[in-house]
């Protein structure tokens, strides 16, 4: 009997080490104040499209992500311009188990628009966890940074 509950006890034990916490990454799609429905998602780890979706009919959209990959996530719709999403669910010295939640709403802009700004252009954005205690980060520094550059590479042509 006392073999028994040991065992138990050691695959009780197996089970909460071995457990990966997952990324719930949640929002919706506007375009100038209007949610945006039936906006394809394509999420893509490892150089595979793993997941593929859209936006319900009010323009929410939830995905759940298991920790431990890098993703990247395409926005994409008829008569706008496509957003991309980079999302490292990989921490360098910690191991990630607890489930995270993180709401990340995004504007779309339609591709003839006459006034593109920073905001626009490029479409990208980046998630990534600091801190396992706080959870995930939006990089404004990255998008900044990525703007900067496609300007540099647009100033060039």
């Amino acid at each position: 009997m006392k073999l028994l509950i040991l065992g138990v006890s050691m695959l009780l034990c197996l089970n909460v080490s071995s457990q990966e916490g997952t990324l719930r990454l949640h929002g919706r799609m506007e375009s100038n104040g209007k949610m945006i429905p039936g906006v394809s998602i394509e999420v893509i780890k490892d150089n595979q499209i793993i997941y593929e979706g859209k936006t319900d009919e009010k323009g929410n959209y939830k995905l759940d992500l298991e920790l431990g990959s890098v993703y990247n996530i395409a926005f994409i719709k008829d008569g706008y311009v496509t957003k991309q999403v980079g999302v490292i669910a990989i921490h360098p010295e910690a191991e990630l188990t607890k489930n995270y939640a993180f709401q990340l709403d995004l504007e779309l802009f339609e591709e003839d628009s006459d006034t593109p700004d920073d905001t626009m252009l490029p479409p990208v954005a980046k998630l990534y966890i600091k801190d396992v205690n706080k959870g995930f980060t939006y990089d404004k520094k990255y998008v900044k940074w990525v703007a900067t550059e496609f300007q540099g590479v647009q100033s060039n042509d």
